[in-house]
């Protein structure tokens, strides 16, 4: 269930519980290979943005500039233990935004460029050491910004790589700014918390690509959303984390439709005004030829 209240009464962000199954029938029926249904049709009616062919830097399309941005919880840390586990709650920061032609992944501070760590990814890194018996537990969730210069909807995106191809998942926020992200103090779940809507999306193999439908948001405009690797605090919708991976391709959206202006009823002049500017104008014309 969406719940969507309005801006001006926001107490908690808009939830989309999520997105399991098909958009249309035949598509994703069987371990999301998606048979039958094609990203093109989905996206037939809204603007697209590609990374690869627009690029990440005051892209134009269709009269909105757009520009993309990366971001991964690896700043100053909180750890914790659970047994013999040291696990981070660490806080966000900017990560590096790579192209890979297709797509872009991201590259975080603990991470290098193997596969899966180049993609925007949630991977759990287990370090151990011979000398303890304590084990680090690293799990980074990378995001990827874009930030349009005007308010719009975000309708899907496209992946050009999959670390698990038929078992991705994603999770989506439409944010109000971006100082929780830059801050280098909050945590995703504090960004989560402050968002205007948050929601988490199984992704779609599609015939002609990989499609996540960002369903039960079509009501939110925001000048900044985020997309990344699934990550619950962005809503669970009953999938493992920490085994998904992508590089982004394009994203779909939508302008926020434009309040039309007023129109001013313009009445005809009534009888008396119509005499009264003929009585004015026969009695310019005497004083012009006296």
């Amino acid at each position: 269930m969406t719940t969507l209240v309005l801006a001006s009464a926001i107490t908690a962000p808009a939830m989309a519980t999520g997105y399991k199954g098909n958009w249309h029938n035949g598509c994703g029926n069987d371990g999301n290979t998606g048979d039958g249904c094609n990203a093109a049709d989905y996206f037939a009616d809204d603007l697209m943005y590609s990374l690869a062919s627009d690029g990440i830097s005051n892209a134009v399309v269709d009269g909105v500039t757009i520009n993309a941005s990366a971001y991964s919880d690896t700043a100053a840390s909180t750890k914790y233990s659970s047994g013999n586990y040291v696990y981070k709650d660490e806080n966000v920061e900017a990560a590096t935004l790579q192209n890979y032609g297709d797509g872009y992944g991201v590259i975080n501070a603990d991470e290098g460029t193997s596969s899966p760590a180049h993609s925007a990814d949630n991977q759990e890194i287990i370090k151990s050491y011979w000398w303890s018996s304590t084990k680090y537990v690293e799990t980074d969730f990378d995001y990827v910004l874009i930030s349009f210069d005007e308010e719009v909807n975000v309708t899907g995106a496209t992946f050009s790589w999959l670390w698990k191809e038929t078992d991705t998942q994603v999770s989506v926020a439409a944010l109000s700014d971006t100082s929780m992200l830059t801050s280098g103090v909050n945590t995703w779940g504090d960004i989560a918390g402050d968002a205007l809507a948050v929601g988490s999306f199984d992704v779609l193999n599609c015939d002609d690509t990989d499609l996540a439908e960002i369903s039960g948001l079509d009501n939110v405009y925001s000048q900044y959303w985020i997309i990344g690797a699934y990550n619950t605090v962005f809503g669970d919708i009953g999938y493992d984390m920490f085994d998904d991976g992508f590089k982004l391709a394009s994203v779909g959206f939508n302008k926020k439709p434009g309040e039309e202006p007023p129109t001013t009823q313009v009445t005809e002049p009534g009888t008396f005004a119509m005499l009264f500017m003929g009585g004015a104008l026969a009695m310019w014309r005497r004083r012009r030829s006296a």
